[in-house]
Parts: C-alpha cells; structure tokens; sequence
C-alpha cells in the first residue's frame, strides 16, 4: 500500500480572471499517508480525490485498463486475526495471526486461503517499475485547476503499518543476502518470524511486498533476483532507527 499525494499543477484557464474560489496555488499538496489527510481539501474534489487517492494507494499506479485496484492489496493473502495490545511491538498495531479457527471451519494455508474474495473474483501481484499518476480537472469551467495525483512511498501507519514493518523485514533480509531469488526470500525467516507476526508470510504475499518494494525504487530484481538500492538501505536506517529497542529487539533488526 503507499502513500498517495495529489498537486496542483496547473489551471486550464487564465487564473487572474477566474480565480479558483478555494484559492488554490500551484504546487499545493494533499497527501494521504494510510491514515489521515494532510492539506486543504476543495469540497468540489473530494469525490475525485477520493477515488484516486484510494485506487493509487492500493495498486501504486499499476492497475492496468479494466483491472480493479484493491485486487492488488496484500490483505488478500494474509490470514485472520484478532486485537493483541502485545503484538504491538511486531506490526506497530497488535494484530496476532489466528491461522486456524476451528469453530468457524477455517484453516489458513499460505498461498492458498484467501482472506476473502478479492475484487472481481483474483487478486493481482504487481510487478515492474511501470506506475501511471492520475490527472484530474476541477468542474468549475472558470478557472479549471488542475492536479497530478501520484504514489510516492509506502504508507505506514493506519492498518498499512503491518504491513510496512513486513516489506522493511524482507528489505532487511535482502540487504544481508543481495542477489536472493524472490522465492528464497522465505527461507530467511524462521518458522515464528514467518507465521506469528501478523501478516503471514507465503510466497504471494512476499511477491506482492517485493513489488511495492521495486516501485518505490528500493529493490532491484533481475531474473527473479532481488538487491536492495542505495535508496533501500537509507530507507532501512531511518526505519531502524524510528523503531523503539523494544521493537527492534522484537524484530532482530
């Protein structure tokens, strides 16, 4: 999942003679990070910013003609879970995994248990640096303003933060082992690391990860292999260094 900003960049009509009556300036930014909204938000857009804020945060931009967005999210293949103030230190929001309920018949097997249906009946794994923004135009014929709306980082907070902390812990495997093959990348988690820190880890969903992970610009992957960017490792260190001992500890980084 990613941050997603939208600016304006333009109007489409001479703004000294139909001014935008919300007073909007180019380069003005609305950011959403997962979790709240940071800038000023014409009414007249909300609609709009809604729908791309929501579709880029999903797929980053990949979503191709006729696909739909949320079928790229990593929710898709992680199991089930309840509230666990002492998981915290793990995904940041304290979530534990409950892979089998069997009150309920429910078993979850990695790479085969979907959480639920996806959109349109498939989930999608996004690959490829390939990422389109989103332009849109205010309906007020007058003036026109114009925004580019575009992911520019991984969302870390709100329910994005499990698994935030679960593409740094695959950055931080790959960092100690550059040129490992995606399918690999599992091999370097042990059993509790890899199946009692909320999400789950398979290798769909280590897939998906490792895609945000390359359209962000923080892996590169060659043949299936994947090598850490300059840009991956600082991201890996101010990461390190925003988590608390305790977490840290936790999370053997």
């Amino acid at each position: 999942m990613f941050k997603v900003k939208a600016t304006v960049v333009g109007y489409g009509k001479d703004e000294t003679k139909g001014p935008c009556h919300f007073r909007y300036k180019i380069g003005d930014e609305i950011v959403f990070d997962g979790e709240t909204i940071a800038g000023r938000v014409c009414p007249n857009m909300m609609s709009p910013f809604s729908q791309a804020l929501s579709a880029l945060f999903a797929s980053g931009g990949r979503h191709k003609e006729g696909e739909i967005p949320g079928s790229y999210y990593p929710f898709w293949h992680s199991p089930q879970s309840v509230y666990d103030p002492a998981y915290t230190k793990y995904d940041g929001v304290g979530f534990r995994p409950t892979p089998e309920r069997p009150e309920e018949n429910y078993k979850f097997v990695a790479d085969e248990t979907l959480f639920d249906n996806p959109p349109g009946g498939k989930y999608i794994i996004g690959k490829g640096k390939e990422k389109k923004a989103i332009s849109l135009t205010c309906g007020d014929s007058h003036t026109l303003v114009q925004f580019t709306v575009e992911a520019f980082d991984l969302a870390d907070r709100g329910d994005a933060l499990p698994y935030y902390r679960r593409s740094m812990s695959i950055l931080n495997k790959v960092a100690q082992k550059p040129g490992t093959a995606i399918d690999m990348i599992i091999n370097e988690f042990s059993r509790d690391e890899r199946d009692d820190i909320y999400p789950s880890l398979g290798q769909n969903i280590i897939s998906v990860l490792v895609g945000e992970l390359e359209l962000m610009g923080y892996i590169d992957v060659k043949n299936d292999k994947v090598t850490v960017t300059d840009k991956g490792i600082n991201k890996l260190e101010d990461y390190k260094a925003s988590l608390s001992v305790e977490e840290r500890e936790a999370l053997k980084l």
